[in-house]
């Protein structure tokens, strides 16, 4: 309902999409309930004037939605079944989440270590409980929130107890828990040094032969200890920005974006994270099952789109959650082939295919095998790439043998989006990432928005939708950004796209990511993005934009609710 002072709500070309009711949109119906009021409210107001807190009229033209095959469908909605069980359904309550900024890298230079856990006074258990009772207060239930694993040793049991605290207290309270195990940083263990004491590069961090094993036996730990008090697991923390930016701004900037080795080095972490995540998925089955459990996963990815960039576009931001949920071009590259295939001949193919009709395995071989150097040297990256083109085959493979499971099964794909996600226009200008500007630069074609974003990744991995991450630190605008996010979300579920959840993402502000935790924290400033500011006092948007979200009508119609699933 709109209320006086709450946020006048819009629309984004709703009328059309919202007519004819669609399965995904049956199952939220607050939302869809929400956005017609939006219409209305739209519709009704004074074109001269344009709130501050109040989303902008987008008019956003529908894309066909790819119908799921019976197989995808079946997974979905024990997806769906298993959210709704877990979480809710059908509700604002079940729908809202927050996020706590959980990044702990090594800056560009390794002189320093980043805990944003730390940085945000929450290893400290008055802070603790006031941020929880903030949350609370905001009507705020769902917390994704992750570990500074660099901080735990396995080694040493008496190492987790500031984390046992942590999560004790918020799943004490209440809050339901969607638990990082990695987010954006490595453990300090796998920095390998060469023998004038320089880090290895080519053998440290992500690239360290023992670090995906490492992952696996970690996950199962933490799954171990807190199973009980989390509602659902991300393994690795939006892949692809972990991938790249490890190559320019973390753990030593290895080997940088301009470097002729980036999509060498870019190829082998993404196989190598992807083969963590697998078996770490497998480790935490095997624990699960011990306990008489059924995970549900997150698997969340920044959505990014670079006009005038095809192959970033087509291939590089799919490429490490292509590995991970494993997409069919994977398990149909066969690493025998390939290897008996001599690199001039995979050359010729790459020349000869026309563009539009190659896939993420010509790309991989492309430019992985294809970086330079001599024959010698391409033939053995090209069997380098079949040895682990055939890893991770054998991990999904093992996955599948033990739990009858596949990495999609249980699992949400989060959307991870902010304006900043786009950083050029389709003109090559910049764009500001000011909320005010975003309604406009959608409807001038020079951004994609997060509508469009919705639909790319659904269309690929056709797994039920959350918004894993998004905000702004604009704060004033901070209620227009959400509403107008909500509205996006709407018109993908209208036409078909399970839409299940929306994180406002940080929590509380942070430090450092004006320059992507790239320097030391003396060297940034504060990011105002969060929900409460520093001294844990909350913004005024976020009570205006909560109490325009009503799902009263919604819940008075909704459905028999499903048998619970453990």
């Amino acid at each position: 309902m709109v209320r006086s002072g709450a946020v006048a709500l819009a629309t984004c070309g709703l009328a059309a999409a919202l007519a004819l009711p669609s399965p995904a949109s049956a199952r939220n119906a607050w939302l869809e309930d929400w956005a017609s009021r939006a219409q209305i409210a739209l519709d009704a107001a004074d074109p001269a004037a344009e709130p501050f807190d109040a989303p902008v009229k987008l008019v956003i033209e529908p894309r066909p939605v790819r119908t799921p095959s019976a197989e995808e469908k079946r997974v979905s909605d024990e997806t769906i079944a298993l959210y709704d069980a877990t979480i809710g359904a059908n509700t604002a309550t079940s729908y809202l989440w927050a996020g706590i900024e959980t990044g702990n890298p090594l800056t560009r230079d390794e002189s320093y270590r980043w805990d944003s856990l730390d940085d945000a006074g929450l290893f400290d258990a008055g802070r603790r409980a006031k941020t929880i009772a903030e949350l609370q207060a905001l009507g705020v239930f769902n917390l994704r929130i992750g570990l500074s694993g660099h901080r735990i040793d396995l080694d040493d049991a008496a190492s987790w107890a500031e984390h046992d605290a942590l999560i004790r207290d918020f799943a004490g309270a209440g809050v339901n828990l969607s638990l990082d195990l990695h987010h954006f940083g490595v453990e300090d263990r796998f920095r390998t040094l060469t023998a004038d004491g320089r880090t290895d590069h080519a053998r440290s961090y992500y690239l360290h032969p023992e670090w995906p094993g490492y992952f696996a036996r970690f996950a199962r730990e933490a799954y171990r200890r807190y199973a009980g008090d989390v509602k659902a697991v991300t393994l690795i923390n939006e892949p692809e920005t972990t991938v790249g930016f490890n190559s320019e701004m973390w753990h030593g900037g290895y080997p940088g974006w301009g470097d002729p080795r980036h999509h060498v080095v870019y190829v082998e972490r993404a196989f190598a994270i992807a083969t963590a995540a697998v078996k770490a998925r497998l480790a935490i089955e095997i624990e699960a099952a011990k306990q008489g459990r059924r995970p549900l996963y997150m698997h969340t990815e920044a959505a990014v789109f670079k006009p005038g960039r095809p192959e970033f576009n087509r291939f590089l931001r799919f490429f490490p959650s292509d590995l991970i949920l494993g997409k069919a071009w994977l398990f149909d590259a066969d690493p025998a082939a390939l290897a008996n295939t001599p690199p001039a001949a995979l050359a010729k193919r790459w020349a000869l295919t026309p563009p539009a009709e190659r896939t993420s395995l010509d790309w991989a071989v492309a430019r992985y095998v294809g970086a330079g150097g001599s024959e010698g040297e391409r033939a053995q990256r090209r069997d380098r790439l079949a040895e682990m083109i055939a890893t991770l085959q054998h991990a999904h493979a093992e996955l599948k043998r033990v739990t009858a499971k596949t990495m999609r099964a249980d699992t949400l794909f989060g959307v991870d989006y902010y304006a900043h996600n786009e950083d050029r226009g389709t003109s090559g200008d910049w764009l500001s990432p000011e909320p005010q500007l975003y309604a406009a630069q959608v409807a001038a074609g020079e951004r994609a928005g997060l509508y469009r974003a919705i639909v790319a990744y659904y269309d690929r991995y056709r797994l039920p939708i959350v918004i894993g991450e998004t905000g702004t630190p604009f704060y004033a605008y901070g209620a227009r950004w959400h509403a107008q996010m909500l509205l996006e979300q709407a018109q993908a579920m209208a036409q078909g796209v399970p839409m299940l959840g929306h994180v406002m993402y940080p929590l509380i502000d942070t430090w450092g990511w004006e320059t992507a935790l790239s320097v030391p924290k003396d060297r940034t400033t504060v990011n105002t993005g969060g929900l409460l500011d520093l001294t844990l006092a909350p913004r005024p948007y976020v009570d205006v934009l909560l109490r325009a979200l009503d799902s009263r009508t919604a819940a008075a119609t909704a459905a028999e609710p499903e048998s619970a699933v453990q």
